[in-house]
Formats: structure tokens, C-alpha cells, sequence
């Protein structure tokens, strides 16, 4: 009877062994999937963020060239497309691998150069034909400009989707480890 007792002591304490590190197990891995999801959610915030400053920027920028056509007041937006805060987030290291958000950054960078280079192109016909300036300016600098903030829009869009993934992910990692937790 002695070593049954022995045996069956032996069978719970490596039970309870085997419990405590399984539980310790999903519990590092639950937590890396958390840190993970945050880590997406924060990308797809800085997306987001960035997407959404660079409409307000070429609004902007838009208006201060109308002005400088209509209203000859000095244009002080950028020729540089690579200064602008759309230009500095599609040239940078975007730590996001979607390749869906990189094929609307591939279409999203010609619009964006040509946008920019537009307006020297505007200003130069304001100095000799006022007129043939401000059609440009309707015809092509508002047609790409529409563009432009189109698929800036799909990637607001994507990044909506990406950070609502992203938090759906949290949430379920959560309320598993609630679950095991409660087992």
C-alpha cells in the first residue's frame, strides 16, 4: 500500500508539473500574439494616420495653388513630392507587409509626383497665358488630385480594416486566455 501511495502522489505532482508548465506555455504564446496584434494595430493606426494627413496636405496645397491661379496670391505649397507628408510615408520604410497597401503605394507615387510637377507646369502658363493656367488647373491638377485622394481613401479603407482585424485578434487572444485561465 506504501507504494501506491508513493505512486499516486508521484502521478499528482506530475500532473500538477505538467498543468503548470502547459499553462505557462499557452500563456507566453497568448501574450506574444497580443504583443504581435498590438503591434499590427499600431502599423495600421500609422497608416491611417498618415493617409489621412496627407488628404487633408494635398487639399491644402490644392487650394493654395487655386488661389495663386485665381486670385495671384503667392504659391507657397511644394514642387517637392518627396517633402510633402504624403511623400515622406511613401518613401519610407512603410514596417508593414501588406501587399495590397503596396500596390496602392506604387499607384498612389506617379499620381503624386505628377501632382507636384503640375504646378510648375501651372505657374509657368499663370506668366503668359492666365487663362490656358487655370484650365490645367480644372482640367488635369483637379482630375489628378481626385485620384490621388481616391486611392488614398482605399487605404484608409484598408487601414480601417487591417485595425479592426487587428483588434478582433486581440479580443479573441483575450477571451481565450480568459478561458484557460478560468480551467
Amino acid at each position: 500500500m506504501g507504494t501506491s501511495i508513493k505512486r499516486s502522489i508521484g502521478i499528482r505532482v506530475a500532473c500538477a508539473i505538467i498543468g503548470v508548465l502547459l499553462f505557462s506555455v499557452v500563456t507566453t504564446v497568448n501574450i506574444i500574439r497580443i504583443q504581435d496584434t498590438q503591434d499590427a494595430s499600431g502599423q495600421a493606426r500609422n497608416v491611417l494616420d498618415h493617409a489621412q494627413a496627407a488628404e487633408t496636405a494635398h487639399y491644402k496645397w490644392a487650394a493654395n495653388l487655386s488661389n495663386a491661379l485665381y486670385a495671384g496670391t503667392e504659391f507657397t505649397g511644394s514642387m517637392d513630392h518627396t517633402g510633402c507628408v504624403l511623400g515622406k510615408w511613401l518613401y519610407s520604410e512603410l514596417g508593414m507587409e501588406n501587399t495590397t497597401l503596396e500596390q496602392l503605394r506604387a499607384e498612389i507615387e506617379p499620381l503624386h509626383r505628377q501632382l507636384h510637377e503640375s504646378a510648375s507646369t501651372a505657374l509657368s502658363l499663370l506668366a503668359t497665358d492666365p487663362a490656358q493656367a487655370q484650365a490645367y488647373y480644372q482640367e488635369t491638377i483637379q482630375a489628378n488630385l481626385t485620384t490621388l485622394v481616391g486611392k488614398l481613401d482605399d487605404v484608409i479603407a484598408l487601414g480601417t480594416a487591417l485595425n479592426e482585424a487587428s483588434t478582433e485578434e486581440m479580443n479573441s487572444t483575450i477571451m481565450l486566455m480568459q478561458g484557460i485561465t478560468a480551467v
